[in-house]
């Protein structure tokens, strides 16, 4: 049988995107196995999945996928039947062919023809079929043989489905594309939703009455709801489990584990809580680095968590949950911690900063630090960790993405740290105010507080301003000086502090006027603002003029003298 060259082509998607989501719930699956190698009903489910890729790889034709996976199959037939059993050195040689299965999978997607030698993990895992029937380490004890109809007892996905079951189809696979499409049409609808309202209230204020204006008011409100009901589909559509960045974190961790001579355990919980794609696309590399960093050095050897009176066994605890408008993800260990006199040694050591200034910094300053560019306080550099890098990305990339990251580490108990995201990038809330003349937009998610002030509130410490707010003394930056280098002095001796919390640190932003909250649309600026610090981005507010979203933490860090340390 021939198929149609685009029929073709929709077939192979299917069977990649089909396979990479086998896949994608395999390691987690494997790691299981390991604390629980007599599970039959997990055998079963892995065997199954591997038989499912095995058998449409024959089907279209891919021998290498069909080589691997059929070797591997005889082995975990082999375990499920109770002949062979679940070793560490069975394991690894299981998650060798199944990293192998994903390299030759990333082959067909890009469709470049490249062949992988596969002759090295097939040996092993033929080598370990020819042990013999007892296997290595001979029966499991206390497993008992499975029923020859063991397989048939397994309900399968389409038993007793028939036509009626396959009409009852309740997911489609839509391109990418065409949801970012719909986004972004949902995005101008709620551009031309803030301008009607505006326009609305300036003919309430107008002081016209009569039934027209009635009848206008009523359309206008009830745009304003059919528009946030859709807005608020379309980002549900966009939103995935965090569970797909999650599932490959327990075979990190045992890797690692095994790695450096240590018992770590991760503790998983949230996995159900949903993000925009684009959001979990961007925190993947972060949460890599952190499990890295907490199992190489923040995780202690058995010997030594013994002599500290912990159990062997480290636990690393990966968190997710909602809070508001945001996203909360949490990296704990209950590892040796940071010393905060550490890092300020360290830091002075590289340059980072002054001895005089280490002195001023509190511990939670201090420990701020270690997400500076090259810092690094690992006494050896290992093929894991302590190179330097690392900790600098995961607060860029976090940023980027309009959240922020903070820590808290206690000496001898363990260290967290914790991402707080946006739901979504797209359409978010933010504050508009006016500084030089100029209106801007920052990201609600940024804000703590807003508070007006008058201008002899303002002191100047040490050559730079503060104000002191509730027994607080908290840094102010004029925005207006920021900018565009020179504060223009506002209509009124009144001002306004914008509070900004960018992870652990705290300033205040000093602008001429507040306009208020606003739900706005971001748009990136691509190459118009190429390499410029402080802009996240442009919006359309609701009076119809085009403004910049403000990246603070790019702007404060850009500025020379601003950022206090």
């Amino acid at each position: 049988m021939s198929f149609p060259s685009d029929e073709m082509d929709d077939i192979i998607n299917d069977f990649i995107s089909e396979s990479t989501e086998s896949l994608e719930t395999l390691d987690q699956k494997f790691v299981e196995l390991e604390k629980k190698p007599g599970d039959v009903a997990l055998l079963n489910d892995i065997f199954r999945s591997i038989h499912t890729i095995k058998g449409a790889a024959g089907f279209l034709g891919f021998d290498q996928m069909v080589e691997v996976t059929h070797v591997t199959e005889d082995v975990l037939n082999k375990l499920r039947k109770s002949e062979m059993r679940v070793t560490p050195a069975v394991m690894d040689a299981i998650l060798r062919a199944v990293d192998l299965i994903r390299v030759i999978l990333v082959n067909i997607r890009e469709k470049n023809g490249k062949k992988e030698d596969t002759s090295g993990i097939i040996a092993v895992l033929g080598g370990i079929l020819n042990v013999g029937p007892s296997g290595p380490d001979g029966p499991a004890p206390g497993a008992e043989s499975p029923a020859p109809d063991e397989e048939q007892k397994q309900p399968r996905a389409d038993e007793g489905q028939g036509v009626a079951g396959a009409s009852k189809d309740q997911s489609i696979r839509v391109d990418i594309d065409r949801l970012d499409t719909v986004l972004n049409l949902a995005g101008e609808l709620v551009l031309s939703r803030n301008r009607l309202m505006r326009l609305g209230a300036r003919l309430s204020e107008s002081g016209v009455e009569g039934e027209l204006q009635s009848q206008v008011g009523e359309a206008i409100a009830q745009l304003d709801l059919v528009t946030s009901d859709l807005q608020l589909g379309v980002m549900k559509i966009r939103m995935q489990p965090i569970a797909k960045v999650f599932n490959k974190f327990p075979r990190i961790v045992r890797d690692l584990a095994r790695q450096t001579g240590k018992q770590v355990e991760l503790v998983l919980s949230g996995e159900e809580t949903e993000m925009d794609k684009t959001v979990i696309e961007e925190i993947g590399d972060p949460l890599v680095h952190l499990i890295r960093n907490a199992v190489d050095h923040g995780m202690e050897t058995p010997e030594e968590r013994a002599e500290k009176g912990k159990p062997p066994c480290g636990t690393i605890s990966l968190c997710a949950y909602q809070e508001g408008r945001n996203i909360i993800v949490s990296v704990s260990d209950d590892g040796k911690g940071i010393d905060p006199e550490a890092v300020k040694r360290s830091a002075v050591e590289k340059g980072v900063i002054s001895a005089e200034e280490a002195e001023r910094l509190s511990e939670r300053d201090a420990l701020g630090l270690i997400f500076l560019p090259g810092f690094s306080t690992a006494k050896e550099v290992s093929s894991i960790s302590g190179r330097g890098v690392g900790m600098d990305v995961v607060k860029t990339n976090i940023s980027r993405i309009n959240g922020t990251t903070s820590i808290d580490s206690e000496i001898g108990k363990g260290t967290t740290i914790l991402f707080r995201l946006p739901l979504t990038l797209a359409i978010i809330q933010a504050l508009t105010v006016e500084a030089g003349g100029e209106v801007y937009a920052i990201p609600l998610s940024n804000v703590i507080e807003n508070i007006r002030v008058t201008g002899d509130e303002i002191k100047t410490i040490e050559g730079r301003e503060a104000i002191n707010i509730r027994d607080r003394v908290i840094p102010v930056v004029r925005l207006g000086a920021l900018v565009s280098g020179e504060d223009s002095p506002g209509q009124s001796e009144w001002k306004y502090i914008v509070v900004i919390g960018i992870g652990e640190k705290t300033f205040g932003i000093l602008v001429d006027r507040l306009h208020g909250q606003e739900e706005i649309v971001m748009k990136s600026m691509s190459e118009y603002l190429k390499g410029t610090e402080g802009v996240a981005g442009a919006c359309i507010t609701g009076d119809g003029n085009v403004i910049l979203i403000l990246d603070m933490a790019g702007l404060l860090t850009s500025a020379k003298g601003a950022y206090v340390h």
